[in-house]
């Protein structure tokens, strides 16, 4: 057996969590693996851990408390334990229980009301709760400068689950928006019926927005906060609000992946000043890991400049453009953890903070990484609704949305970029957009809209009008055929 099999076996004969300690001496003991490593509880805690990262809710693996794992399904069957989603997030459990209990209750909607308060509240907004005739149900305010602006929000619920035109009172809703003076005016509800519902919130900018829309963002943001400023676009449009929460969820998506790159550009840094007694950017730029992972060299630029801010001071230049990391990682993750602690005036040693194996000694690598084939991740795409959207890696694989619009936009740059230039890339496309409108009335956003651009070259690359160069840093793609057949082909794209 190997080491995940060994694991499944033991853990489901045990019928209870156990260590990696544990399990490997087990296995030992009873000859289950063969191992000749030094180090077999590492490698028994690597694949455990690898599992649960590389497949997250569908790992066969959950974590119970520090150091010790069960199997998911027998958890479930034995104990009855929650999902996952409600074990990483249960201050949000009963929250989002609630909005989806109450959405139903038409006798009983400010029950509704106070929730969508405490909702958005925990989203950053202060969310003030006002209700009665002639004003809005709760009153939003995002206090950020000169940028402030305010919501108005009115819960609807309904027995049946559809909201329909009769049940919304749109001149009141424009009254309550200059009485509040406010920004925007957001309507939410279980579901909406369409048709004259649809043209109604055009006519009176009111967005709509699903109550399981919002329950989607409020789980994206406990992973990984949204800003003030992002959520205000989920009130820029007018009507149904699910094209800004999908745009929000894939922003919020990549700004994890960053995260999660976070802790492998240290450990790279680490192993080039191991070897050459410093570090610099165009190595740390240039590290097989560093371009297996597609990790941008602007966000290895920023992470550099971040650790050697004066309060963390974990990165010295020490002659120039090299640089040495001054403390080790867990040093480091220490002094992250005490400014958590500061923020939120927690005591240190709250919580626990020492993982039971040490990063060290964990393998580098499970898996020989396969050849690609295409410059991009993404593997297929369709147009679904008023968006195209592409599917990236076939192992844990995860979507990306770029509305219409803006998809079109892109390939009509695309096309101009071609027409000067023989090799293209996704900072050359950046570049030509920067200060132009992706859509009418929309400005084009910059960094968090990388990945449209990325998507969009993807997508062109799975219908054989453009082909990858092989170069890594940058990504690079000429054309397989003539600029008239991309012409032809963003022109068959209906909006």
């Amino acid at each position: 057996m190997d080491f995940k099999e060994a694991a499944i076996t033991i853990l489901k004969r045990e019928g209870r969590p156990l260590t990696p300690k544990q399990i490997t001496e087990i296995a030992l003991r009873e000859n289950l693996i063969d191992t000749m490593g030094k180090t077999p509880q590492a490698s028994m805690a690597s694949r455990i851990y690898m599992d649960m990262k590389r497949n997250g809710d569908k790992s066969v693996f959950i974590k119970i408390k520090k150091g010790y794992f069960a199997l998911r399904e027998t958890l479930i069957e034995q104990f009855e334990i929650p999902d996952q989603r409600a074990m990483v997030f249960p201050e949000s459990k009963e929250l989002i229980e609630l909005l989806k209990e109450k959405q139903f209750k038409s006798d009983s909607p400010n029950e509704f009301e106070k929730l969508l308060r405490d909702a958005f509240d925990s989203l950053g907004f202060e969310a003030e709760l006002i209700g009665g005739s002639g004003d809005t149900d709760v009153l939003l305010t995002a206090n950020v400068g000169r940028k402030s602006f305010k919501v108005n929000v009115d819960g609807k619920t309904s027995k049946s689950g559809k909201i329909i035109e009769r049940q919304i009172d749109w001149i009141s809703l424009r009254d309550h928006k200059q009485k509040n003076k406010a920004d925007s005016v957001v309507v939410v509800g279980h579901d909406f019926s369409g048709g004259n519902l649809e043209l109604r919130a055009n006519e009176y900018d009111v967005s709509l927005l699903k109550t399981d829309e919002l329950v989607e963002l409020l789980l994206a943001h406990a992973k990984f906060p949204f800003t003030l400023l992002e959520l205000r676009d989920l009130f820029s449009g007018k009507g149904g609000c699910s094209q800004q929460v999908s745009d929000l969820l894939t922003q919020n998506h990549s700004r994890r992946i960053l995260l999660e790159q976070f802790r492998i550009i240290i450990e790279e840094m680490q192993l080039l000043q191991d070897r050459l007694g410093y570090f610099t950017f165009d190595s740390l730029a240039g590290r097989e890991k560093m371009e297996e992972l597609e990790v941008d060299p602007q966000d290895i630029d920023y992470i550099i400049r971040l650790l050697r801010l004066p309060f963390i001071n974990g990165v010295e230049e020490v002659d120039t453009d090299k640089f040495v990391l001054t403390i080790r990682k867990k040093e480091m993750a220490n002094i992250f953890r005490e400014f958590s602690n500061l923020l939120e005036d927690k005591t240190p040693g709250d919580d626990e903070v020492v993982p039971e194996v040490e990063e060290k000694d964990i393998e580098k690598s499970l898996t020989q990484p396969k050849k690609r084939k295409y410059g991009s991740r993404y593997f297929k795409w369709e147009i679904r609704g008023s968006s195209a959207v592409a599917t990236a890696r076939e192992e844990n694989p995860y979507e990306h949305h770029c509305p219409l619009e803006h998809f079109k936009t892109i390939l009509d740059t695309v096309k101009v970029a071609f027409e000067g230039h023989n090799v293209i890339n996704t900072d050359l496309i950046f570049s030509m957009l920067e200060g132009r409108e992706i859509a009418p009335n929309r400005a084009f956003k910059g960094v968090p809209e990388v990945y449209k651009i990325r998507m969009t070259l993807g997508i062109l690359e799975i219908e054989g009008i453009i082909t990858w160069t092989g170069s890594k840093r940058p990504i690079e793609y000429i054309l397989q055929n003539s600029l008239k057949v991309l012409e032809n082909w963003t022109k068959s794209i209906s909006i």
